[in-house]
């Protein structure tokens, strides 16, 4: 047999393909862990936003933030494996964070930063979950 055609070296080369793409897709965590973390932080901002200079700033650093996370995943030939995966994690992100921002927040918390900042850490739990599978994924 030739070597481009022995199961076992084909093996082989699929093996060290498979850890050549986990490594490659390692930044993928780090971008989750970095969105959790705006995720706090843009909540626990909510309450500054009183007016139209500071809703016009926060509008700016939050279009700038995620502009500035896309461009880095733009950046990277290994992506999340499918749209499934990724609504795993954003479906139940976006129902907290709708129900946080529209509904509790405003209800419950009034202008108090460290209770936004709270419900910020709960907002982002879906990511940082995501996070963690994904890590414990690539990592091996």
């Amino acid at each position: 047999m030739r070597e481009e055609t022995d199961p076992v070296a084909m093996l082989g080369q699929a093996e060290q393909a498979q850890v050549r793409i986990r490594r490659a897709g390692r930044w993928y965590p780090a971008l989750l862990a970095g969105y959790g973390l705006f995720t706090i932080g843009i909540v626990s901002w909510l309450p500054a936003v009183r007016g139209n200079w500071s809703g016009i700033a926060f509008s700016l650093v939050a279009v700038a933030a995620v502009a500035a996370m896309s461009w880095w995943k733009s950046r990277h030939a290994v992506r999340p494996t499918s749209r499934r995966a990724a609504l795993r994690w954003a479906v139940p992100w976006t129902v907290l964070y709708v129900a946080a921002v529209t509904w509790f927040g405003p209800t419950y918390l009034d202008h108090v930063v460290g209770w936004w900042a709270l419900m910020g850490v709960v907002v982002a739990i879906p990511v940082f979950a995501e996070a963690g599978r994904v890590w414990l994924r690539v990592r091996r």
